[in-house]
């Protein structure tokens, strides 16, 4: 069977189910297969070297099902490897949606000059710049802060929502964006809007912007709805049980979710 009609959906974890989520409500008709490379998380410590090398086996395994249409639901990979992968892939007959790119703009709107937005993000996308690169060709007059959590992605992934030591990280940067004064937050991974109700005990939840949805706008632009049935697969590198468990509270998974092996990554 092929997915030539299909839209891919890749991410390290559960995180990408935020952005899954936005395209079902804006592409109800369409088909998806949503692949989570747990067996590889946290991407947000891992090298641009171990990145790609994770996203082109993703990307080939898409080809093998005839995807054509893949949205990169992942801030490290839209800030580390986009580029790489477009110049890759395309020519494959891939049409790659990246997330960052999609969302600077939606980011700035109601903003000022001399107004502070701050990106909460892993380690890998902070280091980057990423955001602040591409909020700044939109209005160079923002400031941009962007606040490294690298402990985020371990808290939503393993469900360690009521633990002390999880509140008082979530308290330290919430701390950093009052300082800032910031008019506007973005949560620079896909997995941090998991985190929202620990945000909004310091900051009103009307702040935070999820770039999810510009991501799907965008795809949406392209990709039009059709009377079909929609259906979504679901497929991890890792345990599927426990990609399961992490992803009930957040997305109604229906379906059996599958293991597929990848290469492993190993340096010469």
């Amino acid at each position: 069977m092929t997915y030539s009609d299909t839209i891919g959906v890749m991410d390290s974890g559960v995180g990408g189910l935020t952005v899954l989520s936005e395209l079902v409500k804006v592409l109800p008709s369409a088909k998806y297969i949503y692949l989570g490379d747990t067996a590889n998380l946290p991407y947000g410590c891992k090298t641009k070297e171990e990145i790609l090398f994770f996203n082109r086996n993703i990307l080939n395994f898409f080809l093998t099902l005839g995807v054509k249409d893949i949205a990169i639901a992942c801030n490290t990979t839209s800030a580390l490897t986009y580029e790489d992968l477009r110049e890759e892939f395309s020519p494959k007959g891939l049409r790659i949606f990246p997330l960052i790119q999609s969302a600077a703009y939606s980011a700035t709107l109601g903003l000022n000059d001399g107004d502070c937005i701050c990106v909460l993000s892993t380690l890998a996308t902070a280091k980057s710049g990423k955001y602040a690169s591409e909020i700044n060709k939109i209005n160079p007059n923002l400031k941009v802060v962007e606040i490294p959590c690298p402990n985020f992605v371990e808290i939503v992934e393993n469900r360690l929502y009521d633990l002390d030591e999880s509140k008082k990280i979530v308290r330290e940067k919430m701390k950093i964006i009052l300082e800032n004064k910031a008019k506007r937050v973005i949560l620079g991974c896909t997995h941090y809007p998991y985190l929202l109700d620990m945000f909004s005990l310091y900051l009103p939840r009307e702040i935070f912007f999820n770039p999810a949805g510009s991501l799907a706008k965008n795809i949406c632009s392209f990709i039009k709805n059709t009377n079909d049935v929609g259906d979504i697969d679901f497929y991890v590198t890792g345990d599927p049980c426990e990609f399961k468990k992490s992803a009930k509270l957040f997305f109604d998974i229906k379906k059996e979710v599958k293991s597929v092996k990848m290469p492993t990554f190993s340096r010469v």
